[in-house]
């Protein structure tokens, strides 16, 4: 019998289950990803909210166990526009692409810091803390890069260009399309460093080309509202 009490939380998914119960599936802290199924919860009038933090408890014997209580700890939060739909994306990657039961805190703290700090920030500003998340996910899925040093062990150069090879990294290229001082600036994780908008475009691809391992020929739903 597995029993864990108000371990900290995010719901990023949810679908109806049965006649009135609800499958949810949560990012934990110690936990990692989880899938928990909600008794009666499709009819309650208290509806869990996405992308607020939470402490929740459950408990069962079997694969699928159940929510027993959930907290909020959290100031109350509501993602709208692009801010909602660049948070249901990062929630679809993380429930299509994580492994369940394989906790990873620096993920869920990455994930918090995301959502809670989305809201003031410029266009740009969202676009790079969205690359930059993106890294920190396929780091801690083992398809991590060297944005410090090309495949040769050389350090990168500002002034030179690079091409990005497979699960291999980058090789120093006349013809490449990856700036140096972009691969630089991938490495220290600057906010205050956002690159222009081309610049943010190169991201973009090259971490839809990475994330195309993992993700497979299915589509992601919620690209198709932003990333056309």
């Amino acid at each position: 019998m597995t029993k864990v009490e108000l371990t900290p939380a995010y719901l990023i998914h949810r679908r109806a289950y049965q006649d009135n119960s609800l499958l949810l599936d949560f990012l934990t802290r110690d936990h990692g990803k989880i899938r928990l199924v909600a008794r009666g919860m499709r009819k309650s009038k208290t509806k869990l909210q996405m992308f607020t933090h939470l402490h929740i408890s459950y408990s069962g014997k079997g694969e699928l166990k159940t929510l027993t209580h959930w907290e909020i700890n959290d100031t109350p939060r509501v993602l709208l526009g692009e801010d909602l739909i660049l948070g249901m994306y990062v929630n679809e990657v993380i429930d299509r692409v994580l492994p369940e039961h394989d906790p990873h805190e620096e993920l869920f703290l990455a994930y918090q810091d995301f959502i809670t700090s989305i809201a003031p920030l410029s266009k740009a500003q969202k676009h790079w803390s969205l690359r930059l998340f993106e890294n920190n996910l396929l780091e801690v899925l083992g398809y991590g890069l060297s944005f410090e040093q090309d495949i040769q062990g050389d350090w990168i150069s500002a002034e030179a260009s690079y091409e990005y090879h497979q699960q291999s990294g980058f090789c120093l290229s006349s013809q490449g399309i990856m700036p140096g001082k972009l691969l630089q600036r991938l490495a220290t994780q600057d906010m205050d460093a956002v690159p222009d908008s081309a610049q943010l475009r190169l991201c973009r691809d090259l971490n839809r080309e990475r994330l195309r391992l993992l993700l497979g020929d299915k589509p992601l739903n919620s690209r198709e509202l932003y990333c056309k």
